[in-house]
């Protein structure tokens, strides 16, 4: 068993964390002890408060957020504006601690899949390091056949398991026909399963919204249980 899920996307601001957060506070609920943890981030360190406050962890957030980097971009680049090297062996540090601590571990990546830590290690050398199944957030929209194909294309030529794929609606516009059909089109071409399409929802548009409510939704719309990870 992995004791973990790293939970990559097709890109950024697709809603990683709400479904990263979600996925803690319903595997809480069932009654697990869940951790979580955010490697690197990139800007600000909202994605790892929203994480503790999901998971309703202790920890010191040095421990979930162990890589902050003042500037919002790709964290070779912003490492290398802060003259930064990035503590590849002290990440991998703190995940195994928390995988100590923790009978699962949920870990959110920064950006897709590809991109660069450093100049020659993308965030697909780090998935591959803590030996993790890999769970796709893909928006729900127009587009997304091609981001989430690719997405996957890239993570089987690196050996990944990919435990499933969950379509996210972040933003209020109408669910269309694409909405509808990509779904299907989604396993019929990457025979990955589609195991949740989360519909936007304004109550987890804030900062830090409730945990029983926010574990009950990602129950109500993602079959976690079918990732076959715990």
């Amino acid at each position: 068993m992995a004791h973990g899920i790293f939970i990559t996307g097709t890109g950024t601001e697709i809603g990683k964390t709400v479904i990263a957060g979600g996925l803690a506070a319903a595997l809480k609920q069932s009654g697990t002890n869940v951790g979580v943890m955010k490697p690197i981030s990139a800007g600000d360190t909202a994605d790892a408060q929203f994480l503790k406050h999901a998971a309703q962890v202790d920890d010191e957030l040095s421990s979930i957020n162990p890589i902050h980097l003042r500037q919002p971009l790709a964290p070779s680049v912003a490492a290398r504006i802060e003259n930064r090297e990035i503590d590849l062996p002290g990440i991998e540090t703190t995940f195994r601690a928390l995988q100590e601590k923790y009978d699962f571990v949920i870990v959110e990546g920064v950006g897709g899949i590809a991109v660069p830590i450093q100049d020659d290690y993308l965030v697909v050398h780090l998935i591959h390091q803590l030996r993790l199944p890999i769970l796709i957030v893909a928006q729900a929209g127009l587009g997304t056949l091609n981001h989430t194909f690719l997405t996957v294309a890239f993570a089987q030529q690196f050996g990944l398991q990919i435990a499933g794929i969950v379509l996210n609606r972040h933003t209020p516009e109408a669910a269309g026909l694409a909405e509808a059909t990509n779904p299907v089109e989604i396993e019929k071409l990457t025979n990955i399963p589609v195991i949740g399409v989360v519909p936007y929802e304004k109550r987890l548009d804030t900062v830090y919204p409730d945990p029983a409510f926010l574990a009950d939704f990602m129950n109500q719309h993602i079959a976690w249980r079918k990732l076959g990870i715990l």
